[in-house]
């Protein structure tokens, strides 16, 4: 094998070429690109002395020296860093402070107790060699040969007892002249230093003295136990390991998300936020959020940690995130809404309503104003606690009319329909009568506004169009399934509810809107598409997802089927709304079993009484246009007070009453005084008084009796009956009554 070279003086084209551009002469005009920009006199001064030869001309400039600092600056930072992580480690300094004294201290031991243990072990078999011979030789009838033979053993067992005592004696001994030995020079080593620190600077040099005395002993135990030497290069924040520069950025290229030249920088320091890493960071090289989220599954596991544990937020430019790191599971733990227990007035439309909590702890609220919400979820996943949520901030603001249409049937909300001003439980014939009536109510706002020459409505003028219309309906599928119960209305109520969604908003009129079933059929994108608040629990495809939260948000990392099925799960999803985009929440804990909605009703139901608000003692235009629609109402669940849509029947008149009173005494007719008895059972004004004697109940109970005929125009007049012991007395008879019928 040869290599070709090129002599010295022959000339060179292409090296020639290469530093064309280049001048060593000070005084001429620098026309290297290098030069260029450095070229602050005085630059590129020769190096006399050679004492700097692997340093590059234009790092000895100003610029460059500045240059230098920078990076020496930004080094001394993070080996700062580094240091301050690792003292928590068995890579600690003081860890290895320990773990030197504990080495030095087995050095001044050294190997010698093994031989001590040796000798003390030939010692203990020799002493016990030498009692069995004598314990033998000792015995009695033994004859005269064999005694001698066993005093000869005795005396040679006890010959090697002393022997084995002389050699451990020894070894003691010895051990101990080697041990103060190496102690010594330990001493030594640390006490001649210390001294002459002290004779030849004072305090200060003992002080100085004493830190060597601890960097050795550092130095001696840097390795741990099993040999390690430390190094951050594959530190983890799953494994305990505190978040730093370094580990984002091996993170960030194990992940894929950034190559060669491309960067994370650090917009602000690494701080600690409760249980969990956060920083500001800025992607160079065009790598963008969008970017960043899509990798969410890689860089989570690049860090060691689930990817629920990790919260990335878009900061202002397309470049610019926070991300936020938790050490544990944000979401192991329940947040009791906390509205619970309070009877204060709330104000839903300017702050908004407790609904949630994200990853990093802070309540998330949705505002009842301006858009209408979708909740969608399989069964279990904690859709209905949303709603419970809603209706708990709900009661507690007076200016909101609450209408529920359940569409599972079940009892959760019959507790609470006196402080609902609509309750219907699965009718959807009901559903599409309300939103005909509610539709024309929206376009009555709409003319006020138009009227007042604005586009939307105000705080303010809440009061001029009547109040806050909340419409919650809870299991949509119910409504808007052709092939569902009463499937014949599913159409119409989507176009209802889509064209209230779609401009209801803007003059106080919000919609609720659940289901366990995200289906396309159950949530068309008409509907969909109208409803700017959106959560999606957990469902179980990609496909339920979108349906729920937008077209192809899944790909972008919003995917809701990624959740586990578990109940320390159930109330997660993703939420979004104009007020908080894009962010994994969990719903706050509403114990409903345990009444908390009923508290929360019982306040509301105070507070609207307070501004004559309370339902079946205000108007409501929307139950009053339905009742002289329909004949029914259906505020506070209607007749059955139940949700159960059923025709009213007529109330009784006082000569109904009779009637029954005359036909449950089985005779035909019933005297004056089984009549009051009769009554007082249906109306409290018949009952008698405990200081009135017969005379004087039977004299007002009269009055009061003829009172209430004469107001129903009945001429009614008590004729002469048999009572029930044969006896005769003042009476009603049948026959009579259903003549006056």
């Amino acid at each position: 094998m040869s290599i070709e070279t090129t002599p010295a003086s022959a000339p060179d084209p292409e090296w020639d070429k290469l530093i064309s551009g280049l001048s060593t002469d000070p005084t001429d005009k620098p026309t290297s690109p290098v030069l260029q920009k450095t070229a602050d006199v005085p630059v590129n001064r020769p190096d006399l002395l050679g004492d700097m030869p692997l340093t590059p001309e234009w790092a000895r400039t100003s610029t460059g020296w500045r240059a230098r600092a920078a990076v020496g600056k930004v080094n001394s930072v993070r080996a700062f860093r580094r240091w301050v992580r690792r003292q928590n480690t068995e890579h600690g300094h003081t860890a290895q402070v320990f773990r030197g004294m504990r080495r030095t201290f087995l050095w001044i031991q050294g190997t010698e107790g093994v031989q001590i243990a040796t000798a003390r072990r030939e010692v203990q078999q020799a002493q016990a060699d030498y009692k069995t011979a004598k314990w033998q030789h000792g015995k009695r009838l033994v004859p005269g040969k064999e005694k001698d033979k066993r005093r000869r053993e005795m005396e040679t067992a006890f010959a090697g007892s002393v022997t084995a005592m002389s050699k451990y004696k020894s070894a003691q001994r010895d051990a101990r002249t080697r041990r103060g030995a190496r102690g010594a020079l330990v001493a030594a080593a640390i006490a001649v230093p210390e001294g002459a620190g002290i004779y030849l600077i004072g305090g200060t040099g003992g002080v100085i003295a004493t830190g060597s005395a601890f960097l050795a002993l550092a130095l001696i135990g840097r390795r741990t136990m099993g040999g390690e030497v430390y190094t951050d290069r594959d530190a983890k924040i799953g494994d305990g390991d505190r978040m730093t520069d370094d580990m984002i950025d091996r993170a960030f290229r194990d992940a894929g998300i950034i190559r060669g030249d491309q960067a994370v920088v650090f917009r602000s320091p690494v701080i600690q936020d409760g249980r969990a890493w956060l920083a500001h960071l800025e992607i160079t090289g065009g790598v963008e959020v969008a970017d960043v989220r899509k990798k969410t599954g890689p860089l989570a596991s690049a860090l060691g940690i689930p990817k629920h544990q990790m919260d990335i937020r878009h900061e202002g430019r397309e470049d610019h995130l926070s991300l936020w790191v938790s050490m544990t599971d944000p979401f192991g733990r329940t947040i009791t809404n906390p509205l619970i227990g309070t009877t204060d007035k709330v104000n839903a439309w300017r702050d908004g309503l407790p609904l949630g909590f994200d990853k990093r702890g802070s309540i998330v609220l949705a505002t009842i104003s301006d858009y209408s919400l979708l909740v969608g979820g399989t069964t279990r996943s904690g859709k209905g606690m949303a709603v419970a949520n809603i209706l708990v901030g709900a009661m507690l603001d007076p200016r909101i009319r609450v209408r529920l249409f359940d569409g599972k049937g079940t009892g959760e909300y019959v507790g609470i329909a006196p402080a609902l001003d609509t309750f219907v439980r699965r009718n959807p014939e009901r559903l599409r009568d309300f939103l005909k009536v509610l539709v024309a109510e929206l376009e009555r706002r709409t003319e006020i506004l138009v009227d007042l020459g604005v586009s939307k409505a105000t705080e303010e003028l809440l009061e001029q169009l009547g109040g806050i219309e909340l419409l919650i309906v809870d299991e949509l599928a119910t409504y808007t399934v052709k092939g569902g119960l009463n499937g014949q209305y599913a159409e119409e109520i989507v176009e209802l509810l889509a064209q209230t969604a779609a401009v209801g908003a803007a003059v106080g009129i919000i919609l609720v809107l659940a289901t366990q079933h995200p289906k396309v059929d159950v949530i068309p994108s008409r509907l969909r598409g109208n409803c700017n608040g959106r959560w999606s629990m957990r469902v179980e495809s990609a496909t339920a997802s979108n349906t729920i939260l937008g077209d192809g948000v899944a790909g972008d990392g919003y995917d809701a089927s990624d959740i586990k099925n578990s109940k320390s799960t159930r109330g997660r999803g993703w939420l979004t709304t104009p007020d908080t985009g894009f962010i994994e929440a969990r719903s706050l804990f509403v114990d409903v079993e345990g009444g908390d909605l009923r508290k929360a009703a019982k306040a509301g139901m105070a507070l609207r009484q307070a501004i004559g608000r309370l339902p079946l003692h205000c108007p409501d235009p929307i139950e009053d246009q339905l009742k002289a629609d329909t004949g029914i109402s259906m505020v506070a669940g209607g007749p059955t007070g139940k949700g159960t849509l059923v025709q009213a029947e007529a109330e009784p008149t006082i000569l109904d009453h009779i009637v029954k009173a005359v036909t449950a005494t089985g005779r035909g007719e019933a005297t004056r005084g089984e009549v009051f008895a009769y009554l007082a059972t249906v109306d409290e004004r018949y009952e008698r008084g405990d200081t009135e004697s017969d005379a004087q109940y039977g004299s007002r109970a009269g009055k009061l009796l003829s009172a209430d005929l004469d107001a129903d125009d009945v001429d009614l007049k008590a004729v002469k009956v048999s009572t029930a012991d044969g006896g005769e007395g003042r009476g009603f008879k049948l026959a009579t009554l259903h003549a006056a019928l």
